[in-house]
């Protein structure tokens, strides 16, 4: 890809497309073709692919921005776009000559999967024995290679450590063929993300097609990957949940614009209480996205010096991530209830940002309990 295409314009173009298309990934449950086409044509499904790969290889801002105006567009292709552009990073642990193989110069190759560590994993010659059965697979239905995850147990059936101490935990990539595709994607909010459950049936995987989540290096691309899979995941759930917030926020803003109150008739945004809180939300927005940027920059920078990013970096960005998530929750839900009756009638922009926000909000990656962490890191620092 050329190192000159402005990958927010790319991004923007789409919305038209993307727009016309919104209700009906809501309603097939996953992305449609000619949003697909679109991606791999444009390049943006290769957003975080190293250039030596043909991908851009972006930077931490870019990518945030271009996850945010895609969601903005609509949360659930946003969502599955980005699920897939960040499982697709995952190229740069794989041995270059096998990342070649499989995303190389081929825009429309993607990954997508479930890297919980749901799966059984034995080891077997060069490689191991796996099986699993997983889910919500966002962005599973075009993808070509599916992920999993599991703890490596030991021929006494306890769990292998590494020699950092850390568990034996084995993330892999297999074909989309080699999987058993399942349903199970019916839900209230981001139901266009083709988050299906699947099953990977007892079978051999060589072990270039794996990496270690705890102790992996990156063997294509620069010092961007040392983010590490976690944060690189990190960067998509940032950059949807502002998207989908300010989505949210524009959408009441123009509700409040052309409604008008059903006790004093007055135009909903010339009211007191309106302007007070859509102006407090507005400046929340604005804080945690320069919260998340700032966090990603600091991580950015060390990594460019050659420094390693530790424990205590990752807290605070799983601590941010989840904090920036926490308040654009507030977000779509205070705009939907202002909405009041026009975000109950399908089909409704406002509604589906409730929505969506409800369920994203809900994933294991944004859990508070991430405050915990960086507290603890926080407090003893202290002493």
């Amino acid at each position: 890809m050329s190192e000159t295409i402005d990958l927010l314009k790319e991004a923007s173009g789409l919305r038209p497309l993307i727009e016309a298309h919104a209700d009906a990934a809501d309603d097939a449950l996953t992305m449609p073709k000619p949003v697909v086409e679109a991606f791999a044509k444009t390049g943006l499904f290769h957003l975080m692919v190293p250039k030596a790969l043909g991908g851009h290889e972006a930077d931490c801002s870019t990518i945030m921005n271009v996850f945010e105006e895609l969601c903005h567009q609509d949360g659930s292709i946003g969502w599955s776009h980005m699920a897939n552009a960040s499982a697709t990073s995952y190229c740069a642990f794989l041995p270059p000559e096998i990342a070649r193989e499989m995303v190389g110069d081929r825009p429309g190759s993607v990954f997508a999967g479930q890297f919980a560590p749901r799966g059984s994993i034995k080891r077997e010659g060069d490689g191991f024995r796996v099986s699993g059965e997983y889910g919500f697979g966002s962005g599973s239905s075009h993808a070509s290679y599916l992920g999993g995850g599991g703890i490596l147990m030991g021929e006494d059936g306890k769990p292998e450590m590494l020699p950092s101490g850390m568990p034996a935990y084995l993330c892999y990539f297999v074909p989309k063929d080699w999987v058993q595709m399942k349903n199970g994607w019916d839900t209230m909010g981001l139901r266009g993300t083709g988050s299906f459950d699947y099953e990977v049936p007892d079978q051999y995987v060589d072990a270039k097609y794996t990496f270690w989540l705890f102790e992996h290096a990156a063997q294509t691309g620069g010092p961007f990957y040392g983010l590490g899979a976690t944060a690189l995941a990190g960067l998509g759930h940032a950059g949807w949940g502002l998207g989908v917030a300010q989505r949210a926020l524009d959408e009441i803003g123009k509700i409040a614009t052309g409604g008008r109150s059903r006790m004093s008739g007055g135009a909903i945004r010339d009211q007191q209480i309106f302007q007070r809180e859509y102006g407090e939300r507005c400046f929340a927005l604005k804080s945690v996205r320069g919260l998340v940027h700032e966090v990603y920059a600091r991580m950015e920078r060390r990594l460019h010096d050659g420094e390693t990013l530790s424990k205590v970096d990752n807290d605070e960005m799983m601590g941010a991530v989840a904090y920036m998530t926490q308040v654009c929750e507030d977000i779509a839900l205070w705009s939907y209830r202002f909405a009041g009756s026009q975000g109950l009638r399908n089909p409704s922009v406002i509604q589906r940002c409730f929505r969506d926000m409800m369920t994203g909000g809900l994933h294991i990656f944004v859990d508070r309990k991430s405050y915990e962490e960086h507290a603890k890191n926080v407090l003893g620092a202290l002493g």
